[in-house]
This record gives C-alpha cells, structure tokens and sequence, in this order.
C-alpha cells in the first residue's frame, strides 16, 4: 500500500513542526518536503536542524521526500530557473542546487530526490537538451547512488520532459540514472490515456506519486473532488502490491489556505487505502 502523505508546499504559512504532529496524528505516512524561501530555505538552514527535522519525521513515521519544485527559490523573477537545459552557463546553479539536495537525503534520511526538467530555453535545441541532460544525469546519478538516493523524474506539463512520452524516450537513454515522479493529475493534462491506466502501465519505474485533482487539459492543481479524476479507479490502481512503501503525497500548491480543512478528509477518496 502507499504511504499517503502532503506536500510541504501545500501548507505554506504553517508551522513545519506543528503540521507534522499534525498529520502523523491525522495517520498520514510521508512528507514531501520542498525547500523553499518561506520554509528550509537552503541559504539558512543549518546540518544540525536537517538532522533534527529527519529525526522529527522518523519519530512521528513520516517517510520522508525531498521535492525540489519551488518556483522561484534559484531566481526571483523566472519561474523555476535556471534549470539544467541552459544554454548561457547558468545550469550549473540548478545543477550544484540538485547535488546539494542530494547531501540534505542524506541528512534526512530522505531516499528519494523529485525533480524535472524545465523548460526549453530560448535558444537551445532538442538535441542539446538531450546532451545536457544526459551529462547532468551523469554527472548526479553517481553521487546519489554513493548516498543511498534514487533520483525521480517528474515529467511537468510546458517542460522539455512534458508528458510520459518524454520521460520513456529520455529514460531509454539514462534508465540506471533516474525512475519516475508520477504526478497523477498530470495525465489528465498531458495524455490521453486516464490517470488509473498510466499508474498500471508505469508500475515499475514508479517510486513517488504526487496526488491532486485536475479537469482535462488544465494545468491546476485541484483538491480532490473538484476535478474529473476518477477516485475509485485510481484508488484500485494506487492498491497495486508493486506500490507497496511508495510515497503519495497531495500536492496542493494553491489550496494552502484551505489546508487546515482539506487535510483531514482528502484521504476519504481513496478507497481502502486510508
């Protein structure tokens, strides 16, 4: 069965510590946990207060994530930039930033490392888009493996990596380096096939799942309920044994003022797995 659990920036303005009493009392099983200016800002949280966090989250029995999607955390004014298809030296940043979030797993006793592609930026070519991301893959698959980490890929609805066809072509070239962030309210966005029958044909390389609602071919994360996801059969497909341990987390960008209320009844449409 997978860990249910909610996406740090799905409650911005709460108190990190608070919440997460909060939700192992709620009986939520994962934190995804996303570094950002208003809470684990990189810049000033210390190894000593990692530390503490991750023994926090054992102690409450949390497992714990590391997703590395705030928006404008690398630069205040582009929306999740640098990335690591750059073209004017900057993916370094995004590069170094990834290899540090590596070192804070290991701090948290955080197995898993979410991240995505980015956009195309102007002037770069498909072709070089691959080659970069390739050498970056190269250059962080064989530190995290040295860390216990695996390295998971969200494909982001207008990134380069965009929808599972991305991610299956660029996987067939790196599939030591990288598994799968399945977003499951992405499909509903990018594909034409339902949320439930891309959670069964990816089994395999699934090992985070990110939970929202969504209405077809509008990227907004919605509470469920307010979206056309079909909870039912996505609940019967999150049963698969081969999810067993794996983290599924709400991510709820836009809701966090609704946080207090949304949280303790989002489980209740998951069928059997709460």
């Amino acid at each position: 069965m997978v860990r249910l659990g909610f996406n740090s920036n799905s409650f911005v303005g709460q108190p990190l510590d608070q919440t997460l009493g909060y939700l192992a009392d709620l009986g939520y099983q994962s934190i995804g946990l996303t570094p950002d200016d208003g809470m684990l800002d990189p810049r000033h949280t210390t190894p000593e207060q990692l530390k503490a966090l991750g023994d926090r989250c054992r102690k409450l029995g949390l497992t714990v994530v590391l997703e590395t999607g705030a928006r404008f955390l690398l630069d205040g004014k582009r929306k999740h930039r640098p990335n690591l298809l750059e073209v004017d030296g900057t993916a370094d940043i995004r590069l170094k930033f990834l290899r540090h979030m590596v070192e804070w797993c290991e701090i948290l006793d955080a197995q898993i490392l979410s991240f995505w592609s980015g956009v195309l930026p102007d002037g770069q070519t498909e072709v070089g888009a691959e080659e970069q991301f390739l050498r970056s893959m190269e250059n962080l698959s064989p530190l995290a493996e040295r860390r216990g980490v695996t390295l998971a890929l969200e494909p982001e609805p207008g990134h380069w990596v965009e929808d599972l066809t991305d991610w299956s072509r660029i996987h067939a070239k790196a599939e030591e380096c990288f598994s799968l962030t399945l977003d499951v309210g992405h499909v509903l966005v990018t594909e034409e096939m339902e949320p439930e029958e891309a959670v069964r044909q990816f089994l395999p390389q699934i090992v985070n799942i990110h939970l929202d609602d969504m209405n077809r071919g509008v990227h907004h994360h919605l509470p469920p309920g307010r979206g056309q996801m079909n909870w039912e059969k996505m609940s019967l497909a999150l049963s698969s044994s081969l999810l067993t341990e794996v983290p599924a987390c709400w991510e709820l960008s836009r809701s966090s003022e609704e946080f207090l209320e949304i949280a303790p009844t989002a489980n209740s449409f998951l069928v059997g797995l709460s």
